[in-house]
């Protein structure tokens, strides 16, 4: 199982980067935030999500 990463800044400190805003995600990979490698992985975790979502919608059922 991988560690979840917890924000330790601003006014997100103390919340996993599971449940962070996606704008405040985007802020950080758009400033180049030290830490934007987190942001930028929580958001592809999303796109991913989404993307096996929508796969699993157009599955035909039984």
């Amino acid at each position: 199982m991988i560690e979840e990463q917890i924000c330790d800044f601003g006014i997100h400190a103390g919340e996993p980067y599971s449940k962070l805003p996606a704008c405040f995600l985007n802020w950080m990979v758009e400033t180049n935030h030290q830490k934007q490698a987190y942001a930028k992985s929580e958001l592809n975790r999303r796109e991913e999500a989404v993307i096996s979502s929508r796969k699993n919608s157009n599955s035909p059922t039984l």
